[in-house]
């Protein structure tokens, strides 16, 4: 097993990609702690998923939008299940509509699901990292940072945000044997999805050269090996497991 004893923070762990990392995580050894918006019956199916493959596993309803609440994540995972050795900064939120129909609020709230949550998560488990001078982050961002996508601004300005930081953060913290990484995977079959209508959906597979979305089962294992000592030599990549519609 690739991650056995080491404990794993995870955002938006409760369904789609979060999901499915926090599984693959717990089957190769390692703890799970992850947070959640009211979502407390996936949650539990989670845990009850991971309980049967490591030792000890936590989850939190949370908005984890806010720095406060990072704060709140943060600690309870620590005394739950311990320091981070990895952290996977997956929660997200998305808002399909005409850039001229974006609202201030709409707007605040993907920048502060995805890009502030980044942001001072890795910031509270950077410092505990580099005390212990080892750590893997991970961060979601998507292959729209590439492409671009019409109706989804503020989504692709926040995943922008993140491919940058993720770049950043990584120069600094390489020196402490932090290695800081991004994947941006393409559409992938999640509760993000829920909504749009169908033949948006399906005009959207057929762009794809494999013709279909992913499974988060498939993105999961990019994460794990950057998570495991068989990503040693990454530092600042983008991983983009997409089924070729954007090539990097």
């Amino acid at each position: 097993m690739k991650l056995i004893n080491k404990n794993a923070f995870i955002t938006g762990g409760s369904s789609g990609i979060g999901s499915a990392i926090a599984k693959l995580f717990a089957k190769e050894g390692a703890n799970i702690s992850f947070c959640h918006y009211n979502d407390d019956l996936k949650a539990k199916d989670v845990i009850d998923n991971l309980n049967q493959f490591s030792k000890k596993n936590y989850s939190l309803s949370i908005d984890i939008g806010s720095k406060k609440n990072c704060e709140i994540f943060y600690e309870n995972s620590v005394s739950e299940i311990g320091e981070p050795d990895i952290l996977v900064n997956n929660a997200g939120i998305i808002f399909a509509r005409p850039f001229e129909e974006a609202t201030e609020e709409e707007f605040d709230q993907t920048i502060n699901v995805h890009l502030k949550s980044t942001f001072f998560l890795s910031q509270l488990c950077y410092r505990s990292m580099k005390k212990n001078k080892s750590g893997r982050i991970i961060n979601i961002a998507s292959q729209l940072v590439f492409s671009g996508g019409p109706n989804r601004t503020d989504y692709c300005a926040a995943k922008g945000g993140i491919f940058a930081f993720t770049r950043a953060l990584a120069l600094e913290a390489v020196t402490h044997n932090i290695l800081v990484n991004n994947i941006a995977p393409g559409v992938a079959q999640t509760a993000l999805l829920d909504g749009i209508d169908q033949k948006v959906l399906d005009d959207a597979k057929e762009i794809i050269p494999m013709k279909r979305f992913a499974n988060p089962e498939e993105i999961a294992p990019t994460a794990l090996l950057l998570a495991s000592d068989d990503g040693n030599f990454y530092c600042g990549a983008t991983l983009s497991p997409n089924g070729g519609e954007v090539m990097v």
